[in-house]
């Protein structure tokens, strides 16, 4: 509460101090409350969200801007995001506004002179070219989930995807396109890294972003797809033996290992211009809060910091067991 009244006093307390230049007792105590703003900004800079109390007084120490945060996501972490959003918003009182598609698009966008206020791309390398750009810091430079890959597949009695020409015969396999999306890279790594590349590239039907290549399966347009984990949690019997995706399509999902593609490292860069700055490093913060990190596994996700006691979710333990254990491959 302190906090917010020293960020509404400055402002008059300048205005007095500019209009009256003689030596006053306003003017003391202007000068003493613009010494506490500096306090009260210090004091915003440096909050962090590593316990629940915390959490609770979040909204005591944000800046809060009288228009929404402007957030750009990638597709696969749209809902989780706005989840996020949404608890953020009742603890702190800042709306937040969501733009979702691939991350290539939304650095596109970026570099031809998009206003985002951050930016959650599905890999380091786009958030690390803007500060090569000189269009951030390094230091609002932050990995804030790991991903995972998993196949989908219209059997639901399949293993791992270990492709033969008769289980492709008039199927079509959907991927994310690897320039646009990481997850679409992630799964060409694991096609070309287990030799099947040439043999499914004429079967594949490329997504603008990972949540277009999902909606490909969940529709029918693809037999067989390779997508983020996250995306099938949303179907909560997509990953039982047997079980049907919300569109009623019987489907199957597997973790594919990470060890057979580069780890899917997901970045945000705090974008903001400098007057929209200190609320924007406010809610990246409360991305990287352990409120946040310590729910990602239900949303498919690894915590940022391999450090954090948590608890995988037992859907993602058990998938990687199935996936590992049997390499009998499509019928």
């Amino acid at each position: 509460a302190k906090i917010l009244t020293c960020s509404r006093i400055i402002p008059a307390c300048l205005s007095t101090r500019v209009g009256k230049p003689k030596v006053s007792a306003g003017t003391f105590l202007s000068v003493v409350f613009f010494t506490l703003s500096f306090a009260c900004n210090a004091a915003v800079s440096n909050t962090y969200l590593d316990s629940d109390n915390d959490s609770a007084n979040y909204g005591k120490a944000v800046p809060i801007l009288s228009s929404p945060l402007q957030v750009a996501v990638a597709a696969n972490f749209a809902k989780p995001l706005r989840n996020i959003a949404n608890d953020y918003f009742k603890k702190s009182g800042q709306e937040v506004s969501v733009t979702v598609s691939s991350s290539g698009t939304l650095f596109a966008q970026l570099t031809h002179g998009a206003q985002f206020d951050v930016f959650l791309s599905a890999d380091t390398a786009r958030p690390n070219a803007l500060v090569e750009a000189g269009r951030v810091n390094a230091e609002d430079v932050h990995v804030y989930a790991k991903g995972r890959l998993a196949f989908l597949s219209s059997n639901t009695t399949t293993s791992t995807p270990n492709f033969t020409a008769a289980s492709l015969a008039g199927k079509k396999l959907a991927i994310a396109n690897p320039k646009l999306a990481p997850y679409g890279n992630a799964a060409k790594q694991y096609l070309v890294n287990t030799n099947q590349w040439n043999l499914v590239s004429p079967h594949i039907v490329m997504g603008k972003n990972v949540l277009q290549t999902y909606q490909f399966f969940t529709t029918g347009n693809a037999d067989y797809a390779l997508v983020a984990y996250s995306l099938t949690l949303t179907d909560k019997q997509i990953n039982e033996a047997g079980g049907r995706n919300t569109s009623g399509r019987a489907a199957a999902a597997l973790l594919i290992p990470d060890t057979l593609h580069q780890p899917i490292l997901q970045s945000l860069a705090v974008t903001a211009a400098a007057d929209r700055k200190a609320a924007a490093s406010a809610f990246a913060r409360y991305l990287l809060s352990l409120e946040v990190q310590e729910n990602l596994p239900n949303w498919g996700y690894q915590p940022a910091n391999d450090s954090l006691p948590i608890s995988v979710d037992s859907r993602i333990r058990e998938n990687k067991e199935v996936n590992n254990s049997d390499t009998r491959g499509l019928p």
